[in-house]
């Protein structure tokens, strides 16, 4: 099995822009909008729906445009992703105002790493 690609919700296409291309290094992908009657099927939302694709060799995340000011209520959920170099992230994710939640381990053994998008989606980075 392979996860195909990860969904999450943005309040705009510059703050997903910012997160996943500037901060991640994806490329958009694809930029499409879904039916108010498939979205309807789908998720029981009556509304056209704007996405955007991003991606690269190891990943494809699907961001839900909402044109708003909403925000994630769900403080648990995140995706975890893997990368090669955890303090060059941490710096640029600074330098772009993300929330960067860096806790030690005990024994200091390196530290637990998360970083919140601007919707306050989370996600786990490992090394």
């Amino acid at each position: 099995m392979k996860i195909e690609h990860i969904a999450v919700s943005s309040n705009s296409i510059e703050d997903s822009d910012t997160f996943f291309m500037e901060l991640l290094n994806l490329k958009k992908e694809r930029d499409f909008i879904v039916s108010e009657g498939l979205m309807e099927q789908f998720f029981g939302v009556r509304k056209t729906q704007r996405v955007i694709r991003y991606g690269n060799e190891n990943i494809n995340v699907e961001a839900f445009i909402m044109d708003d000011d909403s925000y994630a209520l769900d403080k648990f959920t995140h995706t975890c992703l893997q990368i090669e170099d955890r303090e060059r992230l941490i710096d640029r994710a600074k330098k772009l105002k993300f929330n960067v939640i860096k806790i030690p381990r005990k024994n200091n053994e390196g530290f637990y790493l998360f970083l919140k998008d601007s919707f306050g989606n989370l996600f786990e980075i490992k090394e």
